[in-house]
């Protein structure tokens, strides 16, 4: 069964129920196998069909044409939309919307097909990607209804022989639209992290110019070298410390040989660019006066935040108390790389056997812990209880630094933004709703804007409890729950810091009070930017058409 809203599509075969798989014999299982395989494709196929409705209706609306420039625009909001609904990330929602729309609009004989479930959903990706660059309407009814007669006889291709059976149809009728392997100079890069990483490291990859990366490797080799001959590190494992010396900013590595006569013992430390956040179990911190909170104050959010992106190697951590402070209990632990210096308490939490976490990445070994915390600022984070609101727009450093390891990531259904690099967000817009703990999340710069933009009647609207759980709804009424990150690790950030409309909902807000900057524009709109998209690469396919050897026959 297949069904939308609650209402039952078609009843697609008479297929077995998970419980009985097992009385079935080797045929029937491959039978069953199949059977499913062409539901999926079905379910698949009407999925996308519901994604290209709503972006019809969202993006057809008058008020869409005006906001087509936003950086947050008409195609995002509805992805963001339907993110929330799919459980999806936003830019994932996104490019299946994109999918959805040129498969119904430019390739309507394929999809015809895989909504009877004869094709496969990886198939179709791979038809509506290597048929982009088609422009010209004639060309594309054309390849549509090849491709479409062609796929029931193309057997069990590989993923590559597929994509030539693509392109040999594409070729034929538009040579300039051919998806040709890449022959130019790929961009610079650097990235961090990979799902593949094991637990505890981070991996890097660079594409750099051959100067700069023989420069690079010179540097990591000398400072590799800065040690005496006793270091027990092998030399690869001085290498990867070389490189993170140079971004502690510093030319030599300190020395683990551990010899009172070391000549390379005066080699500096670096200095500390990570914060381990200790949770205490005491509540309510003396209030920030205006001063600090002028200088310890972090946006939130019109002038400060990231959108997007990969997450930074933040981390945050559970410890227990140093043993000397009697009555003191186990205190959560976070680590954190820190804009700024930060001054440590007096005592500093002992190893544990906690888990910690690393902002932006997730759950970090205990083990792992142990070496940041030989360079690392630490700073308390107290629970503000039931504190009274801070009188400014800003909050203060104490209270910033809570509701960031209190949320862990961005507050917006499905979303992994670092709450490091997040705003701080009043749900109740400043000065209609306190700085307060109860009235404060992170949301990353996307959806930020999205609450602040996107919002009315036909908007999103948000409403927090006094735990941190933060109720969404949806333009179309569906509500999401969004509990605090913080809820497994670290419980007892969640208690609930106090009640501040008791009484009836929270007060609403004016246009004038909701925002507070304007909407980023962009140079292109999404429409011309992929236009010129497609107009860059038809012309390099045009290019290469015209080079020697090019010309038919192949």
């Amino acid at each position: 069964m297949v069904s939308v809203g609650g209402g039952i599509i078609e009843h697609m075969f008479d297929m077995p129920g998970v419980g009985v798989v097992g009385s079935l014999d080797a045929a029937g299982l491959i039978d069953a196998a199949g059977d499913f395989a062409r539901a999926e494709n079905m379910a698949a196929a009407r999925k996308l069909a519901v994604l290209a409705e709503l972006f019809d209706r969202r993006t057809g609306l008058a008020s869409a044409a005006e906001r087509s420039s936003w950086w947050l625009d008409p195609d995002a909001a509805v992805a963001a939309e339907l993110a929330a609904a799919m459980g999806i990330s936003q830019s994932l929602a996104l490019v299946q919307t994109h999918r959805a729309v040129a498969l119904r609009d430019r390739l309507p004989k394929v999809a015809a097909l895989f909504a009877q479930g004869l094709i496969s959903d990886l198939l179709v990706r791979t038809i509506v990607y290597r048929t982009e660059l088609i422009t010209d309407p004639s060309a594309m009814a054309a390849v549509d209804d090849a491709v479409a007669r062609q796929v029931g006889f193309w057997g069990a291709l590989s993923r590559t022989k597929t994509e030539q059976a693509i392109d040999a149809t594409v070729i034929t009728h538009d040579p300039a639209a051919l998806r040709a392997a890449k022959d130019h100079t790929p961009d610079r890069a650097v990235q961090f992290g990979s799902p593949s990483d094991p637990v505890g490291l981070v991996s890097m990859w660079a594409r750099m110019h051959p100067g700069d990366a023989a420069a690079l490797h010179e540097r990591i080799n000398t400072i590799a070298h800065t040690v005496c001959e006793a270091d027990p590190r092998t030399l690869e494992q001085r290498r990867n410390d070389a490189l993170a010396a140079i971004g502690y900013g510093l030319d030599a590595l300190t020395c683990s040989c551990g010899l009172p006569d070391c000549t390379a013992a005066g080699h500096p430390r670096p200095a500390p660019n990570t914060t381990i956040y200790v949770i205490t179990d005491t509540t309510t911190p003396e209030p920030a006066t205006e001063a600090e909170a002028e200088a310890e104050g972090e946006g939130e959010g019109e002038g400060e935040g990231e959108g997007e992106g990969e997450g930074e190697g933040e981390a945050k951590a559970d410890a227990d108390a140093d043993g000397d402070e009697a009555g003191q209990a186990d205190p959560d632990v976070v680590p954190e790389p820190a804009p700024a210096p930060a001054p440590a308490p007096a005592s500093v939490a002992a190893p544990t056997s906690k888990p910690a976490f690393l902002f932006g990445k997730g759950v970090l070994a205990p083990a792992a812990l142990h070496p940041l915390r030989d360079n690392a600022r630490i700073r308390e984070i107290v629970h503000p209880g039931d504190s009274p609101a801070e009188p400014r727009y800003l909050p203060s450093r104490a209270l910033a630094e809570f509701i960031r390891c209190r949320d862990l990531t961005c507050r917006f259904p499905h979303c992994d933004i670092a709450a490091t690099r997040a705003d701080i967000d009043h749900t109740v817009p400043y000065p209609c709703g306190p700085t307060h703990a109860s009235n404060l999340k992170c949301l990353c710069r996307f959806h930020h804007l999205l609450k602040t933009f996107w919002t009315g009647p036909d908007g999103w609207y948000d409403r927090q409890h006094p735990d941190g759980t933060v109720e969404w709804t949806s333009p179309t009424g569906h509500t999401y729950l969004t509990k605090p990150g913080s809820a497994l690790l670290f419980p007892t950030l969640c208690t609930p810091t106090g009640t501040l409309w008791s009484n009836g909902p929270p007060p609403t807000p004016t246009p004038d009070q909701r925002r507070g900057a304007m909407m980023p524009r962009r140079r292109l709109t999404r429409a011309q930017a992929h236009t010129r998209y497609l107009t860059v690469l038809r012309r390099l396919n045009g290019e290469g058409l015209t080079k020697p050897g090019n010309t038919p026959p192949f």
